[in-house]
């Protein structure tokens, strides 16, 4: 199988939302404009970089204490 075929089947079923961005990107490269729209990031990814999730205090505790 040749790979626009691949890439056909690929796309067959995604979402237009993903859709637009494919297209985006691809006219982006065929003009080789700088791609400028941000590539959305799943809320998981968010919550595991946030704040909350930041164990480096509690892990090094005790080496701020003893400061």
């Amino acid at each position: 199988m040749n790979i626009r075929q691949e890439f056909l089947n690929a796309i067959a079923d995604l979402p237009d939302d993903t859709l637009k961005l494919l297209l985006d990107i691809a006219l982006s490269r065929k003009t080789e404009k700088v791609f400028s729209q941000q590539i959305p990031v799943s809320q998981a990814y968010e919550d595991w970089l946030s704040a909350e999730n930041d164990i480096y205090d509690e892990l090094f505790a005790d080496k701020f204490t003893a400061r």
